[in-house]
């Protein structure tokens, strides 16, 4: 199951439908036009670009806060949405950046466009940006694979960021991921339906690892842990039965697909 049957209604099936007759003609641009040729050449890159390494992926939960983030210095980091917020304040070493929900692509653009690393952004977000060397374009798939294998092709962004990311990991031949600061933990009113677009309204963030990660009077889309469980379970399931293996070693974090570990004892014991 990946959504509660009291969560379903007339107006969320809708959306869902809606969602996916809207992106189509985004996913027929990213295949014909010459800024989609292009950019799927650019994306050919970076297909086993890192086999074999050990990459850190930092989510944003605010346990990220607690963290020892020195280790960012040692092992290829991949950061998800605002995660540059904590560059300079956590001492963090970021080498790529992956975003692909609308509503942070079109709000925070300009602040995006000046993060000084290798990003993979959402191609229908694409006339929010100036076309520059650092940014590559990620799409969504047409065929019906739940994990991608082929970021050219396109992925499944699903319910979360950071299934999206794992799928771009996965392409870059990393063999092991350590996860951080993905609490699968939010601070919300009991009545929100998931996936719901809203005006975030609390004058101070909790869910986040930074109090001003989402101001208030930001549109935010309320989280889907359900559906962002089924989908971990097929990341975690398609790496291991390729040899590979992703530890969840957030302090304190509450989803429980993956392998638990702490980071120091996890690279300490590397193969």
């Amino acid at each position: 199951m990946r959504v509660k049957i009291k969560e379903i209604s007339i107006l969320r099936l809708v959306k869902y439908i809606s969602r996916r007759i809207i992106g189509f003609p985004a996913r027929l641009s990213y295949v014909y036009s010459r800024q989609g040729m292009r950019n799927r050449k650019q994306l050919i890159k970076f297909k086993d670009v890192h086999k074999g390494e050990t990459c850190i992926l930092l989510a944003n939960g605010p346990s990220l806060s607690k963290e020892d983030l020195s280790i960012t210095k040692k092992y290829k980091t991949i950061g998800l949405n605002r995660i540059y917020l904590g560059i300079e304040k956590y001492n963090i070493e970021l080498d790529y950046l992956v975003c692909v929900n609308q509503l942070v692509l079109e709000q925070f653009a300009e602040e995006i466009e000046n993060v000084n690393v290798t990003k993979f952004l959402s191609w229908g977000t694409r006339s929010h940006f100036k076309v520059q060397e650092a940014i590559h374009w990620v799409s969504k798939g047409l065929s019906t694979r739940k994990f991608s294998n082929n970021l050219v092709a396109g992925l499944n962004p699903a319910a979360t960021v950071t299934y999206a990311a794992l799928q771009i990991i996965y392409y870059m031949g990393f063999n092991r991921v350590i996860i951080l600061g993905m609490d699968h933990n939010f601070q919300l009113d009991k009545s929100k339906t998931p996936n719901t677009k809203e005006v975030y309204s609390h004058s101070k963030d909790v869910n986040h690892f930074i109090d001003n990660y989402f101001p208030k009077g930001v549109k935010w889309e309320t989280p889907d842990l359900m559906s962002s469980e089924y989908f971990y379970t097929i990341a975690r399931d398609h790496f291991e039965r390729n040899g590979r293996e992703i530890f969840d070693c957030t302090s304190g974090g509450n989803c429980e697909v993956f392998k638990k570990g702490n980071a120091t004892n996890v690279l300490t014991n590397e193969k």
